[in-house]
């Protein structure tokens, strides 16, 4: 732009030195104003934009180490030219990365890392690597950082310790990229998948786990079972001894449940004294007759 301005300035000002007629005079002499305030403009003076800072390069002297914030800003014509560059918050998206565990087993997910050049710093940046540095640095960092981290854990512990996983690789990566001259804000870790061998594999897992957990709760309850019955036994086999202890001290205890069984009902029975438990009103040891002789 600054070049074609200064073209037209040169032009209208040779219309205005060597022509004679008057109108071209003028409108030489116009043009040699207007274009030449405008080259004025575009080599002494650049905006630089919000969100963007500018790298100044000096055609004797190289990069410069100094950056150029947003506004306007004035440079030496010729000598400086300065190349803009955002510096706001960049995303880069990694889908279905891949990388092995260690048991060797394949495993996809999706990464996102936010980031973003600092700002003082980029001049060095763009004099060691260029504004390509997504590419060429940020891209080949994190898929090592994710390689590495895979690497270090069991397929069946990623779900498990996918926190540690991505802290581990926030802190590798945040530290690569300040080295050069980049700060990252975040990375994000989602979505793990694995092959559809070790899906299988895992699915046939869960199916055995539950089954295992079934039988082991029939195995309770069949113990549970056994220990009642045996309660029960126990119990009965102690009614028993008790039992047959009173029969052996006392023989009427063999009329008393005889009572019991003809009259569940009863609660008390008055029995005279040597009359039978039997049969009331029968003397012990007299004939159901009545006495007859």
């Amino acid at each position: 732009m600054e070049f074609i301005a200064f073209v037209l300035a040169v032009a209208g000002l040779c219309a205005f030195a060597a022509s004679k007629d008057a109108k071209i005079k003028i409108g030489g002499l116009l043009a040699m104003l207007i274009f030449g305030s405008l080259w004025v403009c575009t080599s002494f003076a650049i905006v630089i934009p919000p969100g963007y800072a500018g790298v100044v390069f000096n055609r004797m002297e190289g990069v410069q180490k100094n950056v150029l914030p947003p506004g306007f800003q004035l440079i030496i014509p010729f000598l400086q030219v300065v190349y803009p560059h955002d510096v706001r918050t960049q995303s880069m998206t990694f889908d279905g990365e891949e990388a092995v565990s260690s048991d060797q087993q394949v495993v996809h997910t999706n990464l996102t890392v936010n980031y973003h050049p600092r700002q003082s710093e980029l001049g060095a940046l763009y004099q060691e690597v260029g504004f390509d540095y997504p590419q060429k640095i940020v891209q080949p960092v994190v898929r090592e950082a994710l390689k590495a981290e895979i690497a270090k854990q069991a397929v069946d512990q990623l779900l498990a310790n996918r926190e540690q996983v991505s802290q581990a690789i926030r802190a590798y990566v945040a530290k690569k990229l300040s080295e050069r001259h980049i700060d990252m804000e975040l990375i994000s870790l989602t979505n793990l998948r694995f092959s559809p061998e070790y899906q299988a594999a895992v699915e046939a897992k869960q199916v055995a786990l539950q089954q295992a957990e079934a039988k082991r709760n029939e195995l309770i309850k069949a113990r549970v079972e056994a220990d009642i019955t045996r309660t029960q036994a126990d119990a009965e086999a102690y009614k028993i001894s008790a039992t047959n202890k009173a029969l052996g001290s006392s023989p009427e205890y063999i009329k008393l449940e005889a009572i019991r069984k003809l009259n569940p009902n009863a609660e008390i029975i008055y029995v005279p004294h040597g009359s039978s438990i039997l049969i009331p009103g029968v003397t012990a040891g007299a004939s159901q007759n009545g006495g007859k002789h």
